[in-house]
């Protein structure tokens, strides 16, 4: 999946978010706008350090599964590169909606 900076969605401790597209059928990437829109976050700490926070949010959310908690479709492990995809929830981050009060 190529990501592009101007699809920035919101940035964290551990790594950058980027909203992005995939088929529906086939889950390959797609051009924006169509498929599935997805919330891709990619690591960015280096070394064993980044890869063990990796591994442990990969090993608790594929394991965790409730309404609430938004879900996680893939991942990515190829080298050093290593990000998680999670389904896309439009409207800002949940710190923003809390602070506006519309959860």
């Amino acid at each position: 999946m190529i990501i592009l900076y101007k699809n920035l969605a919101g940035q964290g401790g551990c790594g950058d978010v980027y909203k992005g597209w995939i088929d529906y059928r086939t889950k390959d990437s797609a051009k924006p706008g169509h498929g599935l829109t997805v919330a891709v976050k990619r690591i960015k700490k280096e070394g064993v350090q980044g890869i063990d926070e990796w591994r442990n949010e990969l090993k608790i959310l594929s394991s965790f599964k409730h309404p609430n908690v938004v879900k996680l479709l893939g991942y990515c492990a190829e080298g050093m590169h290593r990000m998680l995809v999670f389904e896309f929830i439009p409207n800002g981050s949940l710190e923003e909606n809390l602070s506006r009060g519309t959860i």
